[in-house]
């Protein structure tokens, strides 16, 4: 019995479904960005056992903002491993692209994406080698470079474009334009990622009419859903990117207008675009323009107008709207927590929410945030509505700095003479408790209220 008449067979028994699971639509909606529908159609269908659909839902949810989203993604991925290639090579991307990725990870990474490489799956490559260049020993050795050309000997066409990335690590991308340019030109049918590379090296040589075919030529093959929104976006942000070439700002907004349906982030890009070119717009419409995100369902929009808001820069300040935004972007943005927290500490609603601030700072720390830590020992150092602490302050920032943040030793050095004899100890005790609570399972919203609670 196929995918579509078990769906059937389903729908008829618990009777009253609207419309039937469709893999096939399923698949179109995640390359088209429609992430929604894409999950509607996908979850009936992997909550069957098919490996296919929990594959297609797992690539939905890894692409969510939200953590537990992204970690229920990451778990269908081992459990579809199992008895998938497929899963397999998708969880080593995925370990790959991790932003804090543990070594532990790394490892497993690696081991999968060389096990996927072993058995025929080309695409495992540049993952692969992403995961190389992130090691700074690695970089421009004679062993990654060996391993580039026989890659390249062995016919894989993103052996090439992995040469692109090494010159970028270790940069010397310009001084190898003519070859990326042949490359590129050469492999852009076999590989997508070639359209960045290319607009990159035409802004930089100054070439209009190239890059104006590219630019054609990437919204015919957009309309014929044959690469996803992710391309565009890439080549819209090279085209405005610091560095060497003159910025093509129109074009930019033009990629982000066409992908503006499918991925309401593309609003926060017009907004920037208006704000980094002038004459482009005024404030009016970059507040139009994220207005539109936040319809739209961009919680990247709501942390922007919440920002604009708080700041009153671009339109005059007001605390309740920003209060407003911030609080609609904070479970997806954690910057957007910070911010609140700020809000509350400075008493721009018309007095001191010393609690409110301590408790949205404490879910973006526990989510390994270092900017918070620090903004935690700022609030235990300076106190403002709420009682100077200086164990806690300095345990804090001793925690932002196991996390590498350089402005953590800024705060050290400001509250170790304010310590008393027998303070370190329980400096200790409060950052093993800490560390406690952020190595566990992730803490209930109420139990972080209670927690904030007890340490005012």
């Amino acid at each position: 019995m196929n995918v579509r008449l078990c769906a059937m067979t389903l729908c008829l028994v618990q009777a009253g479904c609207a419309q039937l699971p469709d893999i096939e639509l399923a698949e179109r909606a995640r390359q088209g960005g429609d992430l929604q529908v894409a999950e509607e159609n996908f979850r009936p269908l992997a909550e069957l056992g098919y490996v296919d659909a929990r594959i297609g839902l797992a690539d939905v949810l890894v692409q969510s903002p939200d953590p537990q989203r992204q970690t229920e993604g990451e778990s269908i991925y081992r459990e579809a491993a199992v008895q998938s290639p497929q899963a397999r090579v998708k969880l080593g991307k995925w370990l790959a692209g991790k932003e804090n990725i543990t070594p532990v990870e790394r490892q497993e990474a690696a081991d999968l994406l060389r096990r996927a490489l072993d058995s025929g799956d080309q695409s495992a490559l540049l993952a692969l080698l992403r995961l190389q260049l992130d090691d700074p020993a690695r970089v421009g050795t004679a062993e990654q470079e060996r391993e580039l050309a026989r890659w390249q000997a062995q016919g894989i066409p993103h052996a090439r474009l992995g040469w692109v990335m090494l010159y970028r690590a270790r940069g010397d991308y310009e001084q190898h334009l003519d070859e990326i340019r042949q490359s590129c030109e050469t492999w852009l049918a076999e590989v997508n990622d070639c359209y960045v590379e290319l607009a990159s090296v035409y802004r930089i040589q100054g070439a209009d009419e190239k890059m104006q075919a590219l630019l054609a030529r990437l919204e015919i093959v957009y309309a014929a859903e044959a690469i996803s929104f992710g391309h565009l976006k890439t080549v819209a942000r090279a085209l405005v990117a610091e560095g060497p070439g003159e910025p093509r700002p129109e074009d930019a907004k033009r990629l982000y207008e066409r992908i503006a349906p499918v991925w309401p982030d593309a609003y926060v890009g017009l907004a920037d675009l208006v704000r980094d070119y002038p004459q482009m717009g005024s404030s009016e419409e970059v507040v139009a323009y994220l207005e539109q995100g936040v319809d739209a369902g961009s919680s990247r929009a709501a942390a922007s107008l919440g920002q604009i808001y708080l700041n009153g820069k671009l339109v005059p300040a007001e605390p309740a709207k920003a209060e407003q935004y911030l609080l609609q972007a904070a479970p997806e943005q954690p910057k957007a927590r910070i911010m609140l927290a700020r809000l509350y500490r400075e008493g721009k609603l018309g007095r001191v929410y010393p609690e409110k601030a301590l408790e949205q700072l404490l879910i973006v720390a526990r989510e390994g945030n270092p900017s918070a830590d620090v903004a935690l020992a700022q609030l235990f150092g300076e106190g403002r509505g709420i009682k100077i602490n200086p164990v806690y302050a300095y345990g804090f920032a001793l925690l932002a700095k196991d996390q590498g943040l350089e402005q953590a030793d800024l705060w050290l050095e400001r509250i170790a003479p304010r310590l008393q004899p027998g303070d370190m100890e329980r400096v200790r005790t409060m950052v093993a408790r800490e560390k406690a609570a952020r190595n566990g399972e992730r803490v209930s919203l109420s139990k972080q209220n209670n927690q904030a609670r007890d340490m005012l």
